[in-house]
């Protein structure tokens, strides 16, 4: 038995009849039909592996999931599509079957899916034998666009039972991103676009491949009984931008510019809730989550969270808000070649009772790797189930930035390898975490990381663990203004300007010039120079890199002489190596060559070696 990629686009075919699994209407708790392929645009469906082996089955002109009606556990219940919540009676199982094809097993019942009749139009309903021709069914893989047309193609691309070599690629086509996140308010005295362009040069000269834009859209304002924070991300036009930050015809010069120069421009897109202001609370009141449960009352629409500032968009109610925001993404892309989107809070809250369903994600995601395969998807969540599907990197590593600050708060960094081990194993191979230092959700790095050196060092570990650097402007003179949501401009005339200028120029070119520190695999060495020190490789195809990181304001000694292994303990190479350290750490001399590691007060120690 084969089955599809996941969050690939894939027609549903019984075996008995030749015809297609289908919705019969557009609405939630329309019954699932057998339907022929008229024109050859067979019903599509895309594929969400859940979790431990069950999937979710979503339309793809829907969006809505595959569901048994009433969650019923009786054979000859009639199946249906539904809004998407990650209930037992919408996940299955597949099952194989003697002719190479596959059964559909509901979790809920442990019934599968069979067509009441053989002719287009027949319910589909629960059954209780699998081995009834009615219950049989074979899958064909579809060509999808961003368009609501999904037809068969000529000859359906080889299926996967194993997504592990989509993930290497998928590590192969990202894990070269370097990230600069820029607040356009408080980036310049002017706080406009214009700055960001003539800024250009400068970015790619620190060794950024990307930049992020927090939003840009038009930000809302009070309205009614409702209040402003003057916060970006209460969005009050999707299609529009911020007059205080200039016109469209300004964004598309920027675009142009940075590609031109190479870079990536992506954007942060708020799809989970909108400013009060937003023209949809009056003429689309039924698109939000009310208090009332009275969808189309614009008086009882739910904040969003315990931000008051902005409304609740309720994205399982139907097809509706999904497809407008899958359509306004795309405009995008299309208009103004946009490479990719930071979406916030994607998991809020965590786990399937989050706004946004997965199915929806996934829906939404399909349609934009349609329009381009290399689209960058970032999503504000750490929930595996997200993971590839269809987010490309994650904020996951928001559990690995709190384990940085402590160590360099408490002089101790024994707990890094073990959060770091634990991230990865939760997520698929592949899967491309931020290594993030700071954000507009977050105080100053500086204060954060106890100080400047502390500042580097954390830095230093951030830029050549495994994942995606992200870096927030301003960090890169030692910005000293502002903080938590701050609003107060970057202060590009810092005291630290020199020293952190020359450091994460160095620390950033050196990435990118190293592929072993962009997507070599990470091996922690046993090092014994106390708390403070940590030691870990970084191995690619031609090259390992070596790095020592002193956590403490303390001269730590060790060797690296072994690496860690499940298996066995592995010595260090003792020859070859050549220092490669950016400047800026606090004791900032040469060192001795591995294995010895000799560190100062708040320092740290790069080394390379050809394989």
């Amino acid at each position: 038995m084969s089955v599809p990629m996941d969050g690939s686009a894939f027609a549903v075919r019984n075996t008995a009849t030749g015809l297609y699994l289908s919705t019969s209407a557009s609405y939630a708790g329309a019954g699932v039909v057998l339907a022929a392929s008229p024109d050859g645009a067979a019903p599509g469906w895309i594929l969400q592996r859940y979790q431990s082996g069950h999937y979710l089955l979503n339309a793809t002109d829907t969006t809505m999931c595959l569901n048994v009606a009433y969650e019923s556990k009786s054979a000859g219940a009639n199946l249906q599509q539904w809004s998407c919540n990650g209930g037992t009676s919408e996940m299955w199982t597949l099952g194989p079957t003697s002719s190479g094809g596959l059964t559909l097993v509901n979790q809920n019942s442990g019934l599968v899916a069979g067509a009441a009749g053989s002719n287009s139009g027949s319910a589909v309903i629960q059954m209780a034998s699998a081995n009834d021709p009615l219950a049989q069914w074979h899958v064909v893989v579809l060509n999808s666009s961003a368009s609501s047309s999904i037809t068969a193609t000529a000859s359906a691309p080889e299926m996967n039972t194993d997504i592990s070599s989509s993930r290497i690629v998928h590590a192969a086509m990202f894990g070269d991103e370097t990230i600069y996140n820029i607040y356009t308010s408080i980036f310049s005295s002017t706080g406009n676009l214009a700055a960001i362009i003539h800024d250009l040069s400068r970015i790619v000269g620190l060794g950024f491949s990307t930049i992020l834009l927090m939003p840009i859209h038009p930000i809302g304002v009070p309205f009614e009984n409702h209040p402003a924070c003057g916060s970006p991300y209460a969005v009050a036009d999707y299609y529009a931008i911020d007059p205080s930050l200039g016109q469209l015809s300004d964004f598309a010069t920027l675009m142009d510019e940075a590609h031109t120069l190479g870079l990536k421009i992506i954007i942060d897109v708020v799809l989970n809730h909108t400013a009060w202001n937003h023209p949809f609370t009056i003429q689309h009141p039924e698109y939000y989550v009310h208090t009332d449960n009275i969808k189309y009352n614009p008086k009882s629409i739910s904040q969003a969270f315990n931000f008051n500032d902005v409304a609740q968009l309720d994205f399982k109610s139907g097809p509706a808000v999904q497809k407008y925001m899958m359509t306004m993404l795309v405009w995008w892309m299309k208009n103004y070649n946009v490479d990719g989107f930071r979406f916030d809070t994607a998991d809020n809250p965590y786990g399937k009772d989050r706004m946004i369903p997965a199915a929806a994600w996934a829906f939404i995601g399909n349609n934009l790797k349609a329009v381009n395969p290399k689209v960058i998807l970032l999503g504000e969540c750490c929930n595996p189930e997200l993971s590839l599907n269809p987010f490309n990197m994650d904020y996951a590593n928001y559990s690995l930035q709190p384990a940085v600050a402590f160590a360099t708060k408490t002089q101790d960094a024994s707990r890094l390898p073990k959060v770091f081990d634990q991230l990865q194993s939760a997520h698929p191979g592949g899967m491309l975490h931020m290594s993030i230092m700071q954000n507009w959700d977050m105080d100053l790095d500086l204060n954060m990381y106890g100080g400047p050196d502390g500042t580097l060092c954390a830095a230093a570990f951030n830029f050549t663990i495994e994942g995606v650097p992200m870096l927030f402007a301003g960090e890169e003179v030692g910005n000293d203004c502002g903080g938590y949501n701050t609003h107060a401009p970057v202060n590009w005339s810092s005291s630290l300007s020199s020293r952190f200028s020359a450091f994460y120029r160095s620390l950033g070119m050196l990435r990118r010039s190293h592929e072993a520190l962009r997507r070599g695999d990470t091996t922690w060495l046993t090092s014994g120079g106390g708390a403070g020190l940590i030691a870990f490789t970084r191995s690619g195809v031609n090259e390992e890199i070596l790095v020592a990181i002193n956590f403490s304001a303390s001269a730590v000694g060790g060797s690296a002489s072994t690496k860690r292994s499940i298996f066995k303990k592995d010595k260090l190479p003792t020859e070859g190596w050549a220092e490669i350290t950016p400047p800026g750490a606090a004791y900032g001399v040469p060192h001795p060559a591995p294995p010895t590691i000799k560190l100062g007060p708040w320092d740290f120690a790069l080394f390379c070696r050809g394989l």
